[in-house]
């Protein structure tokens, strides 16, 4: 037989050896909820944090050798942006110089000096910089970069970042969507009906199966796997799984699943736009991919606008981040009542008690919040916030995981690394509130991949009775 058909005959077996093929079958079509159904599920997941209680903020306070020192976050904070040559060579002096310069910064002005260890650590990290510094015939800008963020990945502040080098890892997803699930009162079953018994490695199904979307628009589950990766200027890159899932059945046969690949989601807005509203199968959708306060203007606008809409959307997927108030001032605007989110910010240098007032908020018509890996910061509280809106949907990807934090900027006088970190607040959430953890970021409430969540979500709508 001609190779070529050979090749073709295997790739024909492989696929119909897939015991829960992609079909849409009555099985899943009688498994779907209803809208409403829907709804009251997510709500009740959201509003369950409602009565939980505050965080105990004092793992977060400052620790200060002397009292005064705390007046001197001032002096490293700075707004100035320098140019940066990456291939500027330093001498062993200016390399020490911006060491010692750093660590200054760390002390007097990084909220989270004393959580992530305080002087033991961070006296450790220091020593281990200068002597592998030392040990180099010459140093550029970029060498010394490299140096600091690889002894610098114990600080799990999702806005800490040398020249856009993030030295902690994030949690990125990968979707395993080559059969299709649905939940039932016997379990996990694949399209045709067979029940899942076990997945290898996986001992708890309901963490592995996640809510998700089909192609066609209807409400399934789909394994997904949060798998840790550097963001380190490759995060736009594809990256592939390294582990396959095997699905085992009642009935004794099995599924081996490779996850899609996963890169990073970013949609420019239109050439001179700030903003853009359009529309998806009639439903609005508002993005703007930071909050920025100079466009507050036609932010709110489009939020008053939406604001009788049935059905809106509001496309973080894109955003990175920017004034919090903007985020306050947009939720408000379209929910026409004053949301709060189950964060508070607290200061760690001039601690106050805090009383966090959690309060539901009802609200008729339905606002789904897109999300991906580039949803970060006041996005990410933006999320926080819907959370105590009555009919939010939260769909797509994990956020990018830099919520609790704030992006403080501090320049190396030699080599002008500029380096972000978290000066003075936190963002404190309520105990147990599993829905977010720094690096991993904010959990979807429906899980995919955040370039179809536009047109996947519009589909599910059109598809729940």
């Amino acid at each position: 037989m001609n190779s070529k058909l050979v090749s073709l005959f295997c790739c024909l077996i492989m696929l119909v050896s897939f015991s829960g093929c992609t079909k849409v079958t009555q099985l899943v079509k009688d498994n779907q909820p209803t809208k409403a159904e829907l709804l009251a599920e997510i709500n009740e997941e959201h509003q369950r944090w409602e009565a939980a209680p505050a965080a105990d903020p004092t793992p977060y306070l400052r620790h200060y050798d002397d009292p005064a020192d705390a007046q001197k976050y001032f002096d490293y904070v700075t707004d100035t942006y320098s140019e940066y040559d990456a291939a500027k060579e330093l001498s062993l002096e200016e390399a020490e110089e911006d060491v010692n310069y750093l660590f200054d910064a760390f002390y007097y002005d990084f909220a989270f000096y004393d959580y992530f260890g305080g002087h033991t650590v961070f006296d450790q990290a220091k020593a281990e910089i200068l002597q592998e510094l030392q040990a180099k015939d010459n140093l550029t800008c970029k060498d010394l970069q490299e140096v600091l963020v690889k002894h610098l990945t114990f600080i799990k502040d999702g806005h800490f970042n040398i020249n856009h080098n993030f030295p902690a890892e994030k949690e990125i997803p990968f979707f395993f969507r080559q059969v299709m699930f649905v939940k039932t009162d016997s379990g996990y079953q694949d399209s045709n009906g067979k029940t899942v018994v076990s997945v290898d490695g996986h001992p708890d199904l309901d963490a592995l199966f996640k809510r998700s979307i089909s192609k066609e628009g209807y409400l399934v589950y789909y394994p997904v796997l949060l798998k840790k990766a550097k963001f380190d200027g490759t995060e736009w890159d594809k990256h592939v799984c390294d582990e396959q899932l095997t699905v085992h059945y009642a009935d004794g046969s099995t599924d081996v699943l490779t996850a899609d690949t996963w890169s990073q989601y970013y949609k420019d807005l239109p050439k001179g736009q700030n903003t853009d509203l359009r529309q998806t199968d009639g439903i609005p959708v508002f993005q703007f991919n930071s909050f920025d306060g100079s466009f507050l203007q036609e932010v709110n606008a489009a939020a008053a606008q939406m604001s009788d809409a049935a059905i809106s959307m509001l496309d973080l997927r894109s955003n990175v981040g920017g004034y919090e108030e903007v985020a306050h001032q947009w939720i408000t605007r379209y929910s026409r009542q004053r949301v709060q989110g189950n964060g508070v910010r607290y200061d760690v240098v001039n601690p106050v008690s805090v009383a966090i007032a959690h309060r539901w908020q009802t609200h008729d018509n339905i606002l789904i919040l897109l999300s991906g890996k580039c949803s970060a910061s006041s996005a990410e509280i933006t999320m926080d916030l819907a959370y105590n809106l009555e009919n939010s949907l939260i769909i797509g990807e994990n956020t990018n995981g830099c919520m609790i934090g704030n992006g403080g900027h501090v320049e190396l006088p030699n080599s002008k690394c500029s380096v972000i970190m978290t000066s003075v607040c936190v963002y404190l959430l309520p105990e147990g509130a599993d829905y977010f953890e720094e690096m991993r970021g904010l959990s979807p409430d429906i899980w995919v991949p955040a370039k179809e969540a536009e047109t996947l979500a519009a589909k599910l709508m059109e598809n729940l009775k």
